[in-house]
């Protein structure tokens, strides 16, 4: 059942760059942002509270600080960057190279958190970065001629962002528990995206089509994918649990292909297997 529940997960998450894709059909980066996590955050903050009331409230203001970058690099630029991203590269390039974050993940440790260098975790690293070099190219020797080029940067740099919330975020688990601090993320993800939303103007959604994706995203990417990822890292090893997202890029490649018509080629799969390849060893070195 456990496997089940994290296969739905997968395609669920694999999903989010389809529906990202039609709900950027109307609404701007920002309002895409604002409209998933107002719907996103007061459910998972209620689900806390409801739950783990005291731990809600256990946070002090020398987290202040913590939490602010959390909000930010989990979710208002994150998501913001990301969005951007999606109007400007492929669903399937997206879902590639936002696995560029476990990499960044490891080079932080190394430099950052003095972690020691193994020879996989290396290898890993230098494997993931030649898949990624594969995507961005896709079999051109000119890597800024293609069309999708300043997207898959800002995807990449979307994965430096995930990759950031993920430190400051394993700094604070010592104290807090992933439900709480998930919830409080979103909370002043909301907050943090208002000078972001002057800039852009607030958009009220009028298509079927932008609500559909709003209510996926939220309810079913931000909500319900989170719990049953979570409870599956309660009782299953997370190296077990984390098989399930090198699902991720060949459901939405899948996805892709038949309803937003987009182009698989040898080069972009030959270079999605070597990337997924070096996170596995990256996570594992």
């Amino acid at each position: 059942m456990r496997k089940i529940g994290l296969l739905l997960v997968a395609i669920i998450w694999a999903s989010s760059f389809i529906f990202i894709k039609w709900g950027l059909i109307e609404l701007g980066p920002f309002n895409l942002a604002f409209w998933r996590f107002s719907i996103a955050s007061p459910l998972l903050f209620g689900y806390v509270y409801l739950r783990k009331r005291d731990e809600l409230f256990s946070f002090g203001r020398k987290d202040f600080i913590s939490l602010l970058v959390l909000g930010l690099t989990g979710v208002s630029l994150l998501y913001a960057v990301q969005f951007m991203a999606l109007k400007l590269t492929t669903a399937i390039n997206a879902s590639i190279l936002i696995n560029s974050s476990v990499l960044f993940i490891a080079m932080f440790s190394i430099f950052l958190l003095n972690e020691k260098i193994t020879p996989i975790r290396a290898l890993g690293i230098l494997v993931g970065m030649i898949g990624i070099s594969l995507v961005l190219s896709n079999g051109r020797l000119n890597f800024f001629s293609g069309s999708t080029f300043a997207g898959d940067l800002l995807m990449i740099f979307d994965g430096f962002l995930w990759a950031i919330y993920t430190i400051v975020g394993k700094s604070l688990l010592s104290k807090h528990n992933a439900d709480t601090l998930t919830a409080w993320a979103f909370l002043t993800g909301i907050v943090t995206l208002f000078p972001f939303l002057a800039f852009e103007g607030i958009q009220i959604p009028v298509m079927m089509l932008s609500w559909a994706s709003i209510l996926f995203l939220s309810i079913f990417c931000s909500f319900v994918g989170y719990l049953i990822w979570y409870k599956a890292l309660e009782t299953e090893d997370a190296s077990k649990v984390a098989i399930y997202i090198y699902l991720i890029p060949f459901f939405t490649a899948i996805m892709a292909f038949f309803l937003l018509n987009e182009e698989i080629t040898v080069i972009k799969i030959l270079g999605g297997i070597l990337t997924i390849l070096g996170v596995y060893l990256a996570e594992r070195g």
